[in-house]
């Protein structure tokens, strides 16, 4: 099987229709726990992102103090 050449470095497996056309995709169940992973990390980074160039991101450091002052 030729090695895959992406940034996850994941190796699909794919099934074809009677065509070639590939339909579907196999891959090991820790590749796709890796993958989710992976997807969960892009969709946080994006709404922290969004967060902070609205000016609505908390700072790490300062939410700590007010918490601990209780």
């Amino acid at each position: 099987m030729k090695k895959a050449k992406n940034a996850l470095n994941i190796s699909p497996r794919y099934i074809v229709d009677e065509t070639g056309k590939k339909t579907e995709v196999i891959l090991d169940v820790a590749t796709f726990e890796q993958l989710l992973e992976y997807l969960e990390d892009v969709y946080y980074s994006a709404i922290a992102k969004d967060a902070m160039a609205k000016g609505e991101f908390l700072d790490f450091e300062e939410v700590s103090k007010e918490i601990l002052k209780k």
